[in-house]
């Protein structure tokens, strides 16, 4: 449930989330906000759940991705250098899930999460 700036019902409250999302090139901003001393302690949990339903189609998407990468690919997707990403790698961050010849191979899955890690943002264009 949204209310508009001024209405009695924002009255003492505070922002707790904001977010956006886009679909099918139409771009969703949201705002959720809670009273610091709200009575209902399920709050949050309602909250996460409604930030949940409002990000289904990006996760939906997500489980959609097959394929995998090399790490020079991957380092490309994120922009970051190959030496950063196998930083990432030694920290546990992606895991390899095949091999071709001497190459690693990585889910598409879990490169998008790591970019979801490292940018706090769902990427604009999968790989």
């Amino acid at each position: 449930m949204f209310f508009s700036p001024g209405s009695p019902d924002l009255q003492g409250i505070i922002p707790r989330f904001v977010s956006n999302a886009s679909v099918n090139n139409i771009q969703i901003s949201y705002s959720l906000h809670t009273a610091s001393s709200h009575p209902d302690p399920m709050i949050n949990t309602k909250l996460d759940r409604i930030l949940d339903l409002l990000q289904e189609q990006n996760y939906s998407d997500l489980n959609k991705l097959i394929g995998t990468m090399t790490v020079k690919e991957v380092a490309m997707y994120l922009s970051k250098s190959i030496r950063t990403i196998e930083r990432r790698i030694e920290r546990g961050l992606l895991k390899a899930v095949g091999k071709v010849g001497n190459a690693d191979l990585y889910s598409k899955k879990d490169v998008v999460q790591l970019y979801i890690a490292e940018y706090k943002k769902w990427p604009k264009r999968m790989p």
